[in-house]
């Protein structure tokens, strides 16, 4: 259900924990103890791991409190902030770290209100915040400001809650339909906020808002309608001024109450629309996706395409809502609003299925739960527990020789506005060179929270040496100097993966961190 890729290339999963035994018990023997547990109020089994993308090896972690439907993302100190969730885990926040050893550490009643569905994002300032969430028509900052004079002793209490009428205006009588609302921070410090069919950008520092978007015509795109959004690309270019959203899929109106109520299953929304936010008089351009598609997960690629993957082309999100589903992930490139229908997977993933990008370039896939509990037999959509790793066609043994490989950076910590060397080879001469930034995302409910992807400015990359050391080819060797992302409105505080891309082949990813 939720999903996200640590610095340490280590893949935080979890689920929720009233749902009685998972597949994997708890470390040392430990159960944990919650009389409010809807389940088990003595749980010995765990409902979060962390995977070693390294060895595949899994290790059990311990969430103390209901992580149902809630929301996340990674912190600059390489903790992840997580939010929210259902019966006793609404108002909770917990972190985890990194470390070999971390596990998850939990702050009792710290959200000034109750957050299930609601969405995170990192800020410039490193804050947190949090907006919206069922029957929450509000947004709150983790962590809160800090009290006068010192530190917190906990942070039970301290936070408070801000109204967000726009939230309260997008809300559908039965379906909602604005929830898990889309969120980019935009070029100029403002949040884009989008929720069922319209958008704004938010001064959240302040309440205000600054703009209000044209309407994009046809059906909701949030939760449970269930579209998808990136922040696509932005860039040294131009002085990363630009800023331009991608929504695509979702549902038609009224196909929620058709598909609980009556049982019908109506088909998906189609369209993908952009809207370049930073345009003084911005439009939705609208198009058709090969296929109609509801809850798609959407991911930056390194080389700046989006992938579209997961989901069902009618229903929507839900219980048992969905049908048909979506077995081909489609490849979007947007220089040319074309799409390629690729590869199928012979796996359905429908409600709370999942995706995170990994750093080698591949795609994790995992989830599928849209049953009330674990059904495994007997079920239209069984639960499922099988993962998959999904290879872009730039994994392909046919572009190796264009395929870079960094040898070393010169700079693994970053600051603002500085410069920094990546020695790197490839196997044929380097042709139309870039360098990309991404920010790994916390994925849930085919939203991916936080995710942003930076093309950097570079110098020239002359040839240092060439020599006979690949099959078939020549070795060149590049060093090129790399212009670090110029404030934090432009990338937050926080670890990046740096790519280098040749001809629209990208190297596997280093870890970065900036600010």
């Amino acid at each position: 259900m939720h999903m996200t890729l640590a610095h340490t290339n280590k893949v935080i999963m979890f689920d929720r924990t009233d749902y009685g035994p998972s597949e994997i018990k708890l470390a040392n023997g430990y159960c944990r103890h919650d009389p409010q547990d809807l389940a088990l109020q003595t749980d010995c089994w765990a409902h979060s791991i962390e995977l070693d993308l390294a060895t595949n090896v899994i290790r059990p972690l311990t969430v103390l409190t209901d992580t149902w439907c809630s929301s996340g993302a990674w912190q600059a100190d390489g903790f992840l902030t997580q939010t929210g969730g259902w019966n006793d885990g609404g108002s909770n926040v917990r972190t985890i770290g990194g470390g070999p050893n971390d596990d998850w550490v939990e702050y009792r009643n710290a959200l000034a209100e109750s957050r299930w569905y609601a969405t995170n994002q990192l800020l410039p300032d490193q804050r947190q915040i949090v907006i919206g969430g069922r029957r929450q028509f509000n947004y709150e900052f983790v962590p809160p400001p800090a009290p006068a004079g010192g530190k917190y002793s906990n942070l039970a209490g301290r936070a408070t809650a801000i109204n967000f009428p726009f939230l309260a205006q997008t809300n559908d009588n039965e379906a909602e339909n604005n929830l898990y609302p889309f969120v980019h921070l935009s070029t100029d410090g403002n949040l884009f906020v989008f929720a069922n069919k319209d958008s704004i950008l938010l001064n959240y520092n302040t309440g205000e808002t600054v703009r209000t978007f044209p309407r994009l015509a046809g059906g909701p795109r949030n939760y449970p309608s269930s579209g998808s959004s990136v922040l696509l690309p932005i860039s040294a270019a131009d002085g990363y001024t630009t800023a331009e959203v991608l929504v695509c899929g979702g549902s038609s109106d009224g196909a929620y109450v058709e598909a609980t109520k009556s049982k019908q299953y109506w088909a998906a929304e189609q369209t993908c629309a952009r809207l370049v936010i930073t345009d003084p008089n911005p439009t939705w351009v609208i198009f058709d996706m090969p296929s109609p598609r509801v809850m798609g997960d959407m991911l930056l690629l390194p080389t700046g395409e989006v992938l579209i993957i997961n989901g069902a082309t009618q229903g929507t999100a839900g219980w048992g809502n969905a049908r048909e589903p979506n077995l081909n992930p489609i490849l979007f490139t947007p220089v040319n609003n074309g799409f390629q229908v690729m590869t199928p997977s012979t796996i359905p993933r429908v409600y709370h299925s999942t995706a995170v990008l990994l750093a080698d370039g591949s795609v994790l896939v995992g989830g599928s739960n849209p049953n009330f509990g674990y059904t495994f037999t007997n079920t239209l959509f069984p639960t499922e527990l099988r993962i998959e790793r999904y290879s872009p066609y730039y994994l392909h043994s046919g572009y190796d020789l264009r395929r870079p490989y960094i040898d070393t950076i010169s700079e693994l910590a970053l600051g603002y506005a500085t410069s920094f060397t990546v020695l790197y080879h490839l196997g044929e001469a380097a042709d139309g060179v870039s360098f990309h930034l991404y920010a790994p995302p916390f994925t849930t409910h085919t939203f991916s929270m936080n995710q942003r992807l930076l093309v950097l400015g570079s110098s020239q990359t002359p040839v240092l040496q060439k020599q006979a050391v690949l099959p078939g080819g020549s070795n060149y060797v590049y060093l090129s100097t790399v212009y670090a992302p110029p404030t934090s409105v432009t990338a937050p505080a926080g670890y990046y993966l740096l790519t280098v891309v040749n001809q629209g082949t990208p190297s596997a990813s280093a870890w970065v961190h900036i600010g």
